[in-house]
């Protein structure tokens, strides 16, 4: 009789042993959440990382700025702002338009106050004005623009092009520091 116990005692335990087994397979792969997924999907050091952007800033009613770009990733470490293909229109205090950028990327510091653009850069005013760059820093704190890179400055019937440029967009105004070539067509000029 104590043969038939332990035997059915053995049953037990291999069977309790079977359910454990079971429950272990079925916990380690089970589908996991699409959030869990997406986590492991964002390169290191990058906590968010959003794709096509459209956002527009508005303030007091208006439109202020808008912004496309591919994606936008904020690092970590530094938290400054990556932005893949930015475009970006920018609006006076009445919404209407002052002019846009373009870039091949851009960085911006953490606390907002300093861009970065790299890789043709153009930026048009709504004066007819525009400027071509392979790079372009501005500071909040100055409000200027500057690039060490070779710049072009067209319109009709005007081309200047040199390096080391410092741009003051609120003052509508500019300085090249080297290299300056200019041509003027006034018969273009409006």
């Amino acid at each position: 009789m104590s043969y038939f116990k332990s035997r059915n005692l053995l049953l037990v335990m291999a069977l309790g042993l079977a359910l454990v087994l079971l429950a272990i397979i079925v916990l380690r792969y089970r589908p996991q959440s699409p959030l869990q997924r997406m986590e492991r999907t964002l390169p290191k050091g990058v906590d968010v990382s959003l794709q096509d952007i459209d956002y527009t800033h508005v303030e007091e009613g208006h439109a202020r700025w808008h912004l496309v770009a591919r994606q936008v990733e904020r690092r970590a470490e530094s938290g400054s702002l990556n932005v893949d293909s930015p475009q970006m229109d920018f609006y006076d205090m009445q919404g209407g338009s002052k002019g846009s950028l373009q870039a091949d990327r851009g960085i911006i510091s953490d606390d907002y106050q300093k861009v970065g653009l790299r890789g043709d850069v153009i930026l048009k005013n709504s004066a007819g004005y525009t400027l071509y760059t392979d790079s372009l820093d501005y500071d909040q704190s100055t409000q200027t623009a500057t690039s060490d890179a070779t710049v072009r400055l067209v319109s009709e019937g005007l081309h200047v092009e040199g390096s080391g440029l410092v741009l003051y967009p609120h003052q509508d105004r500019f300085l090249l520091n080297a290299d300056v070539k200019a041509s003027f067509d006034t018969a273009k000029m409006k």
